[in-house]
């Protein structure tokens, strides 16, 4: 099934203060964007379903979003209804010193899953945040290379010691060597 679209530009409130002007796609009437707090029992619903039993990212998400800890997420709804989330964390250093993203939970309701949705968010919220400085994921290269994400054994997760399933999109060029922390909140 291919997708129609049609893009728009707005600007997004996003955490911590930060404006940006971003564009969004319109799917056959079904709209990316940013979540108000209205938004969010959806969502937790939407991952608990994805990730069903886990209840994990639920958790995880509701803890990022009453610390306040999350840059950017967003989701794409038709009447109503979220049918797609992602969500996007600071990658911190061993200094504490933001030197990215983390790309981390983005799910698709099961019953929605294959048409499209998971690529549409992902690849229209890597454009959304901008190309200056990199995102990091941690999940299977055969999907996630798709979109740039490469293995990099410079950059290294405690979650992932081998290296097999960490990759990044670099925005800038080769990364200096380091080992890339979580938020607090993907600990727990």
């Amino acid at each position: 099934m291919h997708l129609q679209e049609e893009q728009y530009r707005i600007t997004i409130k996003c955490s911590r203060r930060l404006t940006v002007a971003a564009d969004f796609c319109v799917i056959h009437r079904r709209m990316m964007r940013k979540p108000g707090l209205d938004y969010y029992s959806q969502i937790f619903r939407l991952l608990d379903r994805a990730f069903a039993p886990s209840g994990y990212e639920s958790i995880l998400v509701k803890n990022l979003r009453d610390n306040l800890k999350i840059s950017f997420d967003f989701y794409i709804e038709e009447q109503g209804r979220v049918l797609a989330y992602v969500c996007y964390t600071t990658a911190y250093d061993t200094e504490r010193t933001k030197i990215g993203y983390h790309l981390a939970p983005v799910a698709v309701l099961p019953e929605k899953q294959g048409q499209g949705f998971g690529h549409k968010i992902l690849s229209e919220s890597l454009k959304t945040i901008g190309n200056s400085l990199p995102v990091y994921v941690l999940g299977d290269p055969n999907y996630y290379s798709r979109f740039g994400f490469k293995k990099d054994r410079t950059q290294k997760c405690s979650f992932a010691p081998s290296g097999d399933h960490f990759m990044v999109i670099s925005r800038g060029g080769p990364l200096p060597a380091r080992d890339v922390g979580y938020e607090e909140e993907f600990m727990g």
